[in-house]
Parts: structure tokens; sequence; C-alpha cells
């Protein structure tokens, strides 16, 4: 929170980093996210499978198990090897940021968690029979019900484990508009998944992040994606969804006035909805993205704005601070963002409602990864100031 009383711009990773190491990239994080920005759980894809979205979201299933197959996770009687390997690494994860936590002497005063939601967990696991779970009403229930109560466990675990005075969990859903429109195929390929009814994903999102909250997670982030499908399921579609499953804001100034990952000191928790940097104008262009955003934000809720993934070329393999570099990602971007605000006839306050996640960036080096994270922390912080001076102007 600004001294003014009103929440900040802050800074976030929402993917995956680059790497083996735990250890290592949970010292990039609490380096570079660092107080009053979010920074997340890493996640390790390169370490092999159990480390990738599907498995390491697997591996929190309550009473289910799953195994690896050529074409993907599937869920067994029993875990095996492969279960236990995912395991392992989501346990690894937490230890090694505790304990480069504890030999840093940094207090988190916010954790993210990032996880993949019940509707794209069920398209992603296969049944024994070579199906999609995402076919199965059985299936899909069990789906949902096992994620909502091993994610409750979870979160209490990290907290517990982490010392974590507020945890945000981030519902990742990169193929819900392709489950709400039947665009997945069977393992066939001749046909496809029957699309599910809205109130049917509307339904299990609410049990996931209800269960969470019952666990002590103060914050909740919906990121509904539309890798898949056609333009019948849009941005504003999955907006109007999620806004339906995630918990009503209270209301009064106590609401208006929470900040990202505050939502321990408020009534309620923090209610964010994640969606890819679209511009105004121009090439790539989506105004109704933006009327969107301005919605959520005038209803008091946050937005969580996912900045693409940067080019690197011919950029030297050296480490600087974002400040002093002249080739940092997002130069610019700040400036950019506050002359759509205006544009769009938004109270520069509201910015404060605005979270700059990082994208993924384990197709990258250290190097980049680090760099990027740099410029979006830079860019958060320059946006930050803007808000204070009451815009641009």
């Amino acid at each position: 929170m600004s001294a003014a009383g009103t929440p900040s711009v802050r800074a976030t990773l929402l993917g995956d980093w680059p790497g083996t190491d735990p250890v290592s990239a949970a010292a990039d994080q609490l380096d570079l996210l660092g107080a009053p920005h979010l920074p997340a759980l890493p996640e390790l894809p390169s370490r092999g499978p159990g480390s990738d979205a599907t498995g390491r979201t697997a591996a929190l299933l309550d009473g289910l198990a799953v195994d690896l197959q050529p074409h993907g996770w599937r869920l067994v009687p029993e875990p095996g090897l492969d279960h236990r390997r995912a395991v392992s690494a989501l346990r690894t994860d937490g230890l090694a940021l505790t304990d480069v936590a504890g030999e840093s002497g940094v207090a988190l005063e916010d954790l993210v968690l990032r996880v993949t939601g019940p509707a794209s967990l069920a398209a992603d696991l296969w049944l024994p029979g070579g199906e999609r779970s995402l076919s199965d009403h059985g299936a899909r229930r069990d789906v949902a019900q096992s994620l909502a109560a091993g994610l409750g466990e979870q979160v209490r675990a990290l907290r517990c484990q982490t010392g974590a005075g507020r945890l945000t969990v981030v519902l990742e859903e990169p193929r819900a508009a392709a489950v709400l429109a039947g665009a997945l195929p069977t393992a066939s390929g001749y046909r496809t998944v029957r699309s599910l009814p809205r109130s049917e994903v509307r339904a299990a999102w609410t049990l996931v992040l209800q269960s969470v909250l019952d666990a002590g997670a103060t914050g909740l982030v919906l990121a509904p994606g539309r890798q898949g499908a056609d333009a019948d399921w849009g941005w504003a579609q999955l907006a109007l969804l999620a806004s339906e499953a995630l918990p009503p804001r209270a209301s009064g100034a106590e609401s208006r006035n929470a900040g990202p990952g505050l939502g321990a000191q408020t009534k309620d928790p923090l209610t964010a909805l994640a969606l890819p940097l679209a511009p105004l104008e121009g090439p790539g262009a989506d105004p109704s993205r933006w009327e969107m955003v301005a919605g959520w934000m005038e209803a008091g809720r946050h937005v969580v704005v996912r900045l693409p993934t940067p080019e690197f070329p011919g950029v030297p393999e050296t480490r600087g601070r974002a400040g002093a570099s002249a080739d940092r990602p997002y130069r610019g971007a700040a400036v950019g963002l506050a002359r759509t605000w205006e544009r769009m006839g938004l109270d520069p306050a509201l910015l404060g409602h605005l979270i700059l996640a990082a994208p993924g960036l384990s197709g990258g080096t250290r190097v980049q990864a680090n760099r990027t994270l740099e410029g979006t922390v830079a860019t958060a912080e320059e946006l930050d100031r803007i808000r204070q001076d009451g815009g641009l102007s």
C-alpha cells in the first residue's frame, strides 16, 4: 500500500523459469520480486516429467493418482514412480524457497502459487481407456473435487512451511475456451469432446476457489485462455464467466482500498482476472478488452496484465539492474499503459489495481529470464510513479 492508502502497481511472474535448480530459481525470485512485489513458487519444467504444468498440478490431487504415458498424464488406481517424482519435485520447490528466504533473512510477505485449473486439467488428463477425462462426467467431477481438496492442503502446507503472510492462488485455465466451445479432439482425432456447459465450468472454478479460501489463501486469480478455440469464446465471455465464479467484492472503502496481496487485511480477498496485454489501437488492437478491464477496475477488482515474451537478438549475456540497462525489456510500456488509461477516461488512482506479470521464461537463458523480470519490475514501478503523480499530464 502507498502512503496515500491506495494500492500500488505490483509485479509478479505468471509462468515457468529456465534451468533445473530450484535454489537458484528461488534466489532469483526473492531478489527481483521483493516487497512490495509478488514472488511466485518457481516452476522448472526443464527438470523433466513431473515438473511440467499438468504433472505438477496432478501431484496435488487428493485420492487420485497419475502416471505418464506417451500421449500424456493418465489417471491410474495407484501412485507409481511418475506420481512420486511429481510430488517430490513440488515439495522440493517449497523447501528451496523456504531455505533461501531463511538464509537471506527475507520475510515472505507474499507468495503466488500457480496451478492448472480443473477444466484444463480434466482436458489434459487421460482415462485408463484412452480418452480424455474431460469426456466423462464422473471423471470431471472427481478431478475437480480432488484438486479442490489437494490444493487446499497445499495452501496450508505452503503458508506453514514458508511463513508467507499472504498467499495468492492463480488458477491457470489455458484450455477454458476450447473446453467451453467443444474444440478439443478425442483420442482418435476424428471427433471433438462435447462442449461443457458454462454452469459446470463455473461450478468447478467456484469449488476450487472456495477450498483455497477456506485453507487460508488471501488472493484469487483466474487466468482463462483461448488455446485451441475459435472466436465463439472471446475474452469478454471468459471474463464474464470468471466474474461469476470469483467471490463477490464487499462494498465500501475497505474493499476499494484492497491492494494486491492484501486480502488478509480486508473483509474479502484480492480477486483478479489475468489476461494478455493488447494495444488499444493499431496492429493487434482489442478495444473491447480494454473496456472489460475498465469494468473490472471500476467494480473494485484487480487485473493481472500478462506481458509478452521479449526477444533478445544479440544481447550480451551479462546481468545488470533494469534501471541502468538501455536494452531492458518493456521500455516505454509504462507510458503506453498510462496513455491508454487516459484514453479510456479511467481515474489514474485505479492504476494501483494493475498487476504486471512476466510471462513463462523457460525457453530462454537464466540471464534473459532475470532481465525480463527486472524489466517487469521497472515497468511496474514507473507506472506506479505515474499513478502517484496523478497521470501523465
